[in-house]
């Protein structure tokens, strides 16, 4: 007994000074961006939520798709809808509502670097990616230059200059043939377009090119914040609506886990169950008996480092590093078929036009997937369906190719 009692007090003094040390330790910042409501990190929306309500009167903040809105608030008056996400996707039924909301009068503003294929095709618009550029936070410790982005019709006579980091402008939009009265209200030093206004119908849609300016971040970054409010003000006589229905919130947003985490006793409830469990485990776990040693015969060590790392990877969740090493043996067996290298540069047409011959798929699809996944491995993080589409896509080359 007297031994049990030691080492539980050992084990509590020592709990202690790991959350002492924990607490007290400086915090890190995580630069992934997750524009979520409640994420207080550089590229989260607790501080721009907080701005713009303060600052807008009616905003408000929903995980409401463009079909539930149609159809749970058909009554409502004209509004202003945000939506704010690195890349997503919309399925058709999400355009078929987006454009109901459209003809009706209402405006959509849509902050991406990556614009729905379907979208794309639809409206005859598509993002070009600049460059591929290193983490933000390694510029901005080393104080690295600035790039000006300009507000107004032109470059020559801007409403305004922003000065901000590249990695917070890295694509610029590209019209195709339409038939849509448009407007740029952005540009980039290169006369490139950064944010648009197409009106169909009797409403507005806005796209923009530059999300991390909506976060946290682009909200505290100097003067900055009033390049949010000036796109803004384009939807300024309706109330706002900032919606967290689609890309990564698309999956979480009734999760009663979610909201279990959400609220500080319920969370702490939950943390203090599973430490008791833990301990109960510890304390329990010891045999009465001697363990018998069974002899097994030796493994198959190919086998186990191929499960080690296997499991280390699954356990770490780590989609953007599998999806780089299957992106390596993709290269490979690519260069090995067709002698086209797709890792020493960005690929262009001639690499996309000799894959979809020695395939005979579209080089459309093959165009479309390949920059996919160079953007996510750059931003280094893919969802488990952006990552199952992605390898299905390079086996689905592959298998073209060697057939």
């Amino acid at each position: 007994m007297r031994g049990s009692r030691i080492y539980m007090l050992f084990l509590g003094v020592f709990l202690v000074l790991v959350f002492l040390l924990e607490y007290m330790s400086p915090h890190k910042f995580v630069w992934r961006p997750t524009y979520d409501g409640k994420d207080r990190e550089p590229f989260g929306s607790y501080v721009f939520d907080d701005v713009v309500s303060s600052s807008i009167d009616g905003y408000t903040v929903s995980d409401k798709t463009f079909y539930r809105i149609v159809h749970e608030d058909s009554t409502s008056s004209p509004r202003a809808f945000l939506i704010t996400e690195n890349a997503f996707s919309f399925h058709d039924t999400d355009i078929e509502y987006l454009y109901k909301l459209l003809h009706a009068g209402n405006q959509v503003m849509i902050c991406t670097e990556y614009i729905s294929s379907n979208l794309e095709d639809t409206l005859h618009f598509e993002t070009g990616y600049d460059a591929f550029l290193p983490p933000i936070n390694r510029y901005i410790s080393e104080n690295k230059r600035r790039d000006s982005i300009f507000f107004g019709r032109d470059t020559l006579n801007p409403e305004c200059i922003y000065e901000v980091y590249p990695q917070m402008h890295p694509v610029h939009i590209i019209a195709g043939k339409h038939d849509y009265r448009t407007e740029t209200l952005v540009w980039n030093g290169k006369n490139e377009p950064l944010a648009v206004r197409i009106f169909i119908g009797k409403g507005e849609l806005f796209l923009v090119s530059t999300p991390l300016m909506f976060t946290n971040y682009g909200i505290l970054d100097g003067n900055n914040a009033s390049y949010a409010f000036r796109l803004l003000s384009c939807m300024k006589d309706k109330p706002l609506v900032r919606i967290e229905a689609y890309g990564d919130h698309s999956g979480k947003a009734g999760t009663p886990l979610r909201y279990v985490l959400s609220e500080p006793p319920l969370r702490w409830a939950v943390y203090s169950i599973l430490t008791l469990l833990a301990l109960f485990m510890v304390f329990t776990a010891r045999r009465r008996q001697r363990i018998i040693p069974v002899v097994k015969t030796p493994p198959n060590r190919t086998l186990g480092f191929m499960q080690l790392i296997s499991n280390l990877y699954y356990r770490k969740h780590d989609n953007g590093e599998m999806l780089k090493m299957k992106h390596l043996y993709f290269c490979d067996e690519v260069k090995r078929l067709t002698g086209v290298d797709l890792r020493e540069h960005v690929p262009g047409e001639n690499a996309f036009m000799r894959l979809s011959e020695k395939s005979g798929m579209e080089m459309a699809f093959i165009r479309t997937l390949i920059r996919n996944i160079n953007m996510a491995m750059y931003r280094h993080e893919a969802s488990d369906l952006q990552l199952k589409h992605y390898i299905d896509g390079m086996n689905d080359i592959l298998h073209a190719l060697k057939s």
